[in-house]
């Protein structure tokens, strides 16, 4: 049973430190998601989740630590064992006389008269002595088992338009207040303007809103030089009225140009907000 649990330690000690790296893996992909996603109720969601995951992660790394030094116990402590109580008695070799072949000769052949000694057969062996008592120990190797590393699956999303069957509110506003590159712990806009330099890789807009439906449609057109640069629908998940931001952007920075960011309520084709702004080269 023991050398079972010692043989089974290593495995269920890899097996723990595995898998809590792949849920480190995935709360860090949470928590960035709480940073980056669009939505308030999601980014809070991931957030919530990837520490729920971390927490469980290093509860799983502290049990793996004890699986660890477990097995180091068992390995260090677990060999002296078999050497008290594997070894024969001293008595058995010295137990084996010169006179027992002929004990059991005698006990072997019912049929000899024990009183004729003329008709007894010699014992070919009485003179030699015992051969020493030789343990020899045959220990199997088990093989190891070589876990399979499972690589953390990928998501790729399948982007489908987004449709809703929510009326808009006619008196629904929705409108751009202020464009920054930065964002501040409280959620503010950092040195808001309106003028950015070449390179820029991501842009906050800041929204007032005021009688928007959950799950309303709503659209974002981004144009540079009067050509369609982005356009991108969402269904509305924050509050009815309040402020909030968003953004956009692209890895390689924005190019110089005029653009301007057009937002929709719906299927209306007249925008509820515009706000331009300019990409100057850098100097």
């Amino acid at each position: 049973m023991r050398e079972t649990i010692q043989n089974a330690l290593p495995f269920l000690t890899g097996s723990l430190f595995g898998l809590a790296l792949l849920l480190i893996l995935v709360s860090l992909h949470l928590f960035r998601r709480s940073r980056t996603d669009v939505f308030w109720r999601r980014r809070r969601e991931a957030g919530q989740r990837g520490w729920r995951l971390f927490v469980f992660s290093f509860g799983l790394i502290i049990f793996g630590s004890v699986s660890c030094v477990l097995t180091l116990f068992f390995g260090v402590f677990g060999e002296d064992a078999p050497a008290d109580t594997g070894t024969p008695p001293a008595t058995q070799a010295v137990a084996l006389g010169e006179d027992t072949p002929r004990t059991l000769d005698a006990l072997s052949s019912p049929t000899e008269e024990p009183n004729n000694p003329a008709e007894e057969t010699p014992d070919p062996f009485a003179g030699t002595p015992p051969p020493a008592t030789v343990m020899i120990v045959i220990i199997t190797a088990t093989p190891a088992f070589t876990p399979t590393i499972t690589p953390f699956p990928t998501f790729t999303p399948q982007v489908m338009p987004a449709t809703s069957s929510v009326t808009p509110h006619p008196d629904a506003v929705l409108r751009i207040a202020a464009l920054s590159d930065q964002i501040d712990a409280s959620l503010r806009p950092v040195n808001p303007r309106t003028t950015f330099v070449a390179g820029t890789k991501r842009i906050f807009f800041f929204v007032e809103f005021s009688a928007m439906s959950e799950g309303v449609l709503w659209r974002r057109a981004i144009y540079k030089d009067g050509d369609l640069f982005d356009d991108s629908a969402f269904l509305w998940g924050l509050a009815a009225s309040g402020t909030g931001h968003f953004f956009f952007g692209q890895d390689s920075g924005l190019e110089p140009g005029e653009y301007e960011i057009h937002l929709f309520i719906g299927e209306a084709d007249t925008p509820a907000s515009v706000m331009p702004f300019t990409v100057v080269p850098e100097t």
